[in-house]
């Protein structure tokens, strides 16, 4: 029997997505405002993106590298906290720096650095990430369900 094609990146995005959205609670975490019954206003960011260093399909969906952000006219800043922050990237870098910690920090830029040599995911590699995405939205939903709130750790 053949083995299941691999998920396409926009799949394995949308769970990255999900997953980042809600261990966040649905709340912006530049501005603190919460969006859990207006989803659609709330993005999962990239702390380091393709232009910082984050390019690889490695760096791209490790949950350390994401946060929610709000989108558009929502948060405080006029075209959303995530705009705001694309749009000033030191003041980005210093955001990054405060949200995660400097352990963490340090952290995300040894990921940058080792995942950036890495070969191209295989379709084992996207069959993995997605169940392991899968697994991991499961568990936080469940927390949720069980009434847990606020930010949540994986």
């Amino acid at each position: 029997m053949a083995s299941k094609k691999a998920p396409k990146a926009s799949y394995i995005h949308q769970l990255w997505s999900q997953v980042i959205r809600e261990r966040d609670d649905y709340t912006c975490t530049v501005c603190g405002r919460n969006f859990r019954h207006d989803t659609g206003a709330l993005d999962a960011s990239h702390l380091r993106s393709r232009g910082m260093g984050g390019g690889s399909p490695h760096m791209k969906y490790a949950l350390l590298n994401g946060s929610a952000k709000c989108k558009d006219s929502f948060g405080p800043h006029p075209n959303g906290c995530h705009t705001f922050m694309d749009r000033h990237p030191m003041e980005h870098l210093e955001w990054i720096k405060g949200f995660l910690g400097e352990e963490r920090y340090a952290a995300l830029r040894d990921l940058e650095m080792t995942t950036n040599d890495l070969p191209k995911m295989t379709d084992k590699d996207k069959k993995e990430l997605a169940a392991t995405l899968r697994g991991h939205l499961k568990s936080l939903r469940a927390s949720r369900a069980a009434g847990e709130i606020g930010v949540l750790e994986i």
